[in-house]
């Protein structure tokens, strides 16, 4: 019995040094001391969004133990980061800390820019905790948001090893679209008047207010397009600049559509004048009237020496 006990003991301590390896393998801490890197990609339904100005923030360092420490300034910010076990409360974390960046205009720790696959790369990153700021992006289809949100380099996985070279997809939380609006150029001169000018300036207005000038011309199919949040309630309008002499202008509008054009002058033509009074000849009663008077002279004369014989 004593002989079975002890071969036991001794397998149970064979068992824990074959075993102390791994444990020490699972509980692994992250090296404070190499770096990382953090690439982000800004795409929406395949959509990418090239040119967006990324920014991120490292509030916290990473230490020997594997426990991270707020670093200035934003030690000196009541905020808590420990033991936090939501994304609810991440965040949280990251909006407070964005009113503290904003609230005292905190400096990025590292800035970068979409390329056109809306990829960006941050390299050589010290270990710690890092903030990556939300984005506002637009095209013509509308405006996108995209999450603000909080990410440790290294990022721990779920077999207790760490990921140094972190990838990520922010997360498009916002979405308004957009409607459009378009200006049209035509011209109504034939096929064309050695007059017509090469291009002409159109002024847009949003509640009687400049917004922008826009040259229309053939390489641009004399149209203009513009789009604006479908949330938009201004009344916006447009006008042609220094119209040529040779033409008239007349600016028509359906819906969202304006259309500008362009009319030849045509010569002027000399206008029918009807007859009025003043085109009364007195003339043939002036000389039948001088005629009647000789006449009665005569008789009077003829009549006298009649009387006299």
């Amino acid at each position: 019995m004593r002989k079975q006990l002890t071969a036991f003991l001794c397998l149970a301590v064979l068992c824990a040094i074959l075993l102390c390896p791994l444990g020490a393998q699972a509980a692994a801490l992250p090296d404070p001391h190499r770096e990382a890197s953090l690439a982000l990609q800004y795409q929406k339904d395949g959509q990418a969004f090239p040119g967006l100005s990324i920014e991120i923030y490292r509030v916290a360092e990473l230490r020997d133990n594997g426990a991270y420490f707020l670093i200035q300034p934003f030690a000196s910010y009541p905020v808590n980061i420990d033991n936090v076990d939501s994304q609810e409360r991440w965040k949280h974390i990251s909006t407070t800390l964005n009113a503290y960046i904003v609230a005292d205009g905190i400096s990025p720790y590292r800035k970068g820019s979409t390329d056109g696959e809306g990829k960006v790369f941050f390299g050589q990153l010290e270990p710690g905790l890092y903030l990556v700021q939300e984005v506002i992006a637009e095209n013509n289809g509308g405006t996108y948001v995209f999450n603000r949100f909080m990410v440790y380099l290294p990022t721990p996985l779920a077999d207790g090893s760490y990921e140094y070279d972190v990838e990520a997809n922010p997360k498009c939380v916002g979405y308004t679209p957009k409607k459009e609006y378009r200006v049209t150029k035509l011209w109504q001169d034939g096929e064309g008047h050695p007059d017509r000018p090469g291009e002409v300036t159109v002024d847009v207005y949003k509640d009687g207010v400049l917004q922008e000038s826009k040259v229309l011309n053939a390489s641009n199919d004399w149209t203009y397009t513009w789009y604006v949040s479908e949330e938009d309630t201004g009344v916006w309008t447009v006008v042609e600049r220094d119209v040529h002499q040779a033409y008239t202008v007349s600016i028509l509008q359906n819906g969202n559509a304006f259309t500008i054009i362009n009319t030849l002058k045509s010569d002027p033509e000399p206008p029918d004048v009807p007859p009025t009074g003043d085109s009364f000849n007195p003339f043939p009663y002036v000389m039948t009237m001088c005629l009647s008077g000789s006449l009665l002279m005569i008789l009077g004369v003829y009549r006298r020496r009649q009387c006299d014989v």
